[in-house]
C-alpha cells in the first residue's frame, strides 16, 4: 500500500456538501464480543435543501448491507452504496430524485469491534480468581472516529441530537451518554436485552460514547442532585469510592465556577482496561483524578514540556489550519495541549479571576451548542476585563515559539536598573532573523526596555517571572544568578520558580549554549537541601 503526503492528502479532501442536513440519528447498536462484530441501524432524519439523487455520509469499515430513504410511509426508495475508501465516506444513490424537504434515512449495517483503540473498540482483562480472558466494548470518537462506528455526517458543523440504544447480553452492563430511559427483553433473545438512553443535547458526534462490558459501580448524588457512577472492573468497586468522592465534588465547583448548571442528569466516570488518550470528555461519561501541588506540577509537567519543541525551528502555532480529519491527530501534541493551557493560564493571570469567570460564562452561554472560533472567546474575556485581548494573545496563539528575555542590571545610590531584551529562543542556538519581529506584548510590545526599581538594596534579588506564569525562558547574569542562590537554598522562593531557573539554565546551557557551566553547577548546589519532590525530578 502506498502512502501519500500530508499535501496530497490536502488537496484529495473536501467537505460534505450543505445541502442535506441531519438533524437527529435514532442509532441501534448490537454488539458480539464473541465475534467481534456488531450490527447496527441508524435512522437519520435529514432536510434536504436543494433537489438530488444520492445522499453522502461518513463510514469507513463499515459495510452498509441496506439502504433505504423516505418522506412518509408511501414514499420509500431503496438506495444503492458506493464505497470511497479514500474519502472514508459512503454514497447512496437513489433511482428517483428527492426534492426539497424533510426525510428519514435509513441503514442497516455491519461492523468490526476492533482492537486500535478507536471507534467501537475491545480491549481485554482477566477475570478475578482465574485466567479466564474476557472482552468489554468502548468507544474512541474523537477526533473523526465515530464514522466506524454508524454513518453519519462527521463534521462540526453537523452537531444535532441522538436516541442511543445498545442491545446486549444481559449479564453486561450497558452504559452511553444519557441516563436509561428503558431496559426490556430482547424479544429475538431471551438471554439478552434493549437498554435505550435519553435523548441527548445537541452535540458533535466524537461525543458520542457507549460501553458494554462486566462492570461494579459504586454511586451518589451530588449536591446539586446529579446521578454519579463510578464503574470500575469487577471487584474492585471499592477502588472507586475516592475517584467519586472527588467527582461528587468537581462537578458543582464548575457549575459554580463558570456559573453554567451542568445539563445531563448524570455524570459516570468509566475505568476502561485499554484507552489510548489520556482522557475523554464524552459528555457524561468521563474519569478524572486528583492531582497534589497542581501548580508546581503544572509548571513541572505542563508548561516546561512545552518549551522543549515550541524551541526547535519546525514546531507549529497553536492555531494552525485543518484541511483532512487524519492531520487532527497529529496536531494533539505539546504545542496544542501544553502551551495551549499555559496561554490561558498566562490570560487568567493577566485579566484576573473575576473577568476571566465572567468572559467564559457569556462565551459559553453564546456559543453553547454552536460553533465558534477563537476570536470569540478573546472578545468575550476583552470586554469583560476592558484589556486588548485579541492583539496580545493572537501573538501567542498564531506564531510559533517564544522569547527569551536577557537580563542585565545595574545598582547605583538604592535603584536597580534592568535592561531587558527579547529574541526567540531556538534550542541549537542560532538566531533566525525572520523570527525576531515576533512580538509577546504579555510582558513586553517591543524588543528593548529599561525598567528602573527605587529603593531596592545590593544584595535584594530580583526575579523576572513570578511562578513561572509568562512563556518564555530568562537568561540572567553570572551575579544575578549568584543572588538567586540564597532563597533558592532556603526556599522562599516558590517551587515553581525554584524548578523554573534550573529548568531555564540547564535549557541556555545544554541546547543552546548560551549560559555558563560553571553557572550551572553553583546553581545545583543551592538544591542540595531541595525537599519537593517535582522540583527534583525536573532537576534529574
Amino acid at each position: 500500500m502506498t502512502s501519500r503526503s500530508n499535501q496530497e492528502i490536502k488537496l484529495l479532501f473536501e467537505r460534505l456538501p450543505r445541502t442535506i442536513v441531519p438533524t437527529h440519528y435514532d442509532v441501534i447498536i448490537r454488539p458480539h464480543l464473541d465475534t467481534f462484530k456488531f450490527n447496527g441501524d441508524v435512522t437519520i432524519h435529514i432536510q434536504i435543501k436543494e433537489p438530488t439523487d444520492k445522499v453522502i455520509l461518513y463510514a469507513i469499515e463499515i459495510e452498509v448491507d441496506h439502504a433505504k430513504i423516505k418522506s412518509n410511509p408511501n414514499d420509500e426508495q431503496q438506495g444503492k452504496i458506493d464505497y470511497d475508501k479514500e474519502g472514508e465516506r459512503i454514497t447512496v444513490n437513489f433511482d428517483k430524485k428527492l426534492e426539497k424537504g424533510d426525510y428519514q434515512l435509513l441503514l442497516k449495517f455491519v461492523g468490526e469491534i476492533n482492537n486500535r483503540m478507536l471507534g467501537f473498540y475491545r480491549t481485554k482483562y482477566t477475570v478475578p480468581d482465574s485466567d479466564e480472558v474476557r472482552y468489554e466494548a468502548s468507544t474512541q470518537f474523537d477526533p473523526a472516529d465515530c464514522r466506524r462506528a454508524f454513518p453519519y455526517w462527521d463534521e462540526p458543523n453537523f452537531k444535532t441530537t441522538f436516541d442511543i440504544t445498545l442491545v446486549t447480553p444481559k449479564s453486561l452492563c450497558a452504559i452511553s451518554n444519557m441516563p436509561i430511559k428503558s431496559e426490556n427483553e430482547y424479544t429475538d433473545n431471551k438471554e439478552w436485552k434493549v437498554t435505550r438512553f435519553e435523548r441527548t443535547p445537541i452535540m458533535s458526534t466524537y461525543l458520542v460514547a457507549f460501553v458494554v462490558g462486566e462492570y461494579d459501580y459504586v454511586e451518589t448524588n451530588d449536591s446539586s442532585g446529579v446521578s454519579m457512577k463510578v464503574y470500575t472492573p469487577v471487584g474492585k468497586k471499592e477502588h472507586g469510592q475516592f475517584a467519586l468522592d472527588i467527582a461528587a465534588k468537581i462537578l458543582p465547583f464548575y457549575a459554580d465556577y463558570f456559573n453554567i448548571k451542568y445539563p445531563i442528569a448524570k455524570a459516570d466516570p468509566i475505568a476502561i482496561a485499554d484507552f489510548a488518550m489520556g482522557a475523554m470528555e464524552n459528555w457524561a461519561v468521563d474519569k478524572c483524578y486528583p492531582e497534589f501541588d497542581i501548580w508546581t506540577q503544572f509548571v513541572a509537567d505542563i508548561f516546561a514540556r512545552f518549551l522543549v519543541p515550541d524551541a526547535l525551528k519546525s514546531s507549529h502555532p497553536i492555531e494552525v489550519p485543518i484541511g483532512h480529519p487524519a492531520e487532527i491527530i497529529e496536531i494533539f501534541d505539546a504545542i496544542s495541549y501544553a502551551k495551549g493551557s499555559s496561554v490561558i493560564r498566562m490570560l487568567h493571570d493577566c485579566i484576573g479571576d473575576d473577568a476571566f469567570r465572567q468572559g467564559l460564562h457569556n462565551y459559553l452561554t453564546e456559543n453553547s451548542y454552536k460553533n465558534t472560533v477563537t476570536e470569540n472567546l478573546w472578545s468575550h474575556l476583552a470586554k469583560a476585563s476592558g484589556k486588548p485581548v485579541n492583539e496580545v494573545m493572537s501573538s501567542w496563539t498564531l506564531q510559533m515559539g517564544y522569547p527569551l528575555l536577557t537580563v542585565t542590571e545595574e545598582h547605583t545610590d538604592k535603584k536597580r536598573v534592568l535592561q531587558i531584551t527579547q529574541k526567540r529562543f531556538i534550542a541549537d542556538g542560532s538566531i533566525d532573523e525572520e523570527k525576531l519581529q515576533i512580538t509577546h506584548q504579555v510582558l513586553m510590545d517591543k524588543h528593548e526596555i529599561i525598567i528602573t526599581l527605587d529603593n531596592v538594596s545590593e544584595d535584594e534579588w530580583i526575579k523576572l517571572n513570578f511562578n513561572s506564569i509568562g512563556l518564555y525562558r530568562v537568561k540572567y547574569e553570572s551575579k544575578t544568578l549568584a543572588r538567586l542562590s540564597e532563597p533558592i537554598a532556603n526556599k522562599t522562593m516558590s517551587p515553581q520558580d525554584r524548578l523554573m531557573i534550573q529548568n531555564d539554565v540547564a535549557a541556555l546551557l545544554c541546547n543552546a549554549g548560551h549560559q555558563s557551566f560553571v553557572d550551572y553547577l553553583k546553581l545545583l548546589l543551592s538544591h542540595k537541601d531541595e525537599d519537593n519532590f517535582t522540583v527534583w525530578k525536573s532537576i534529574a
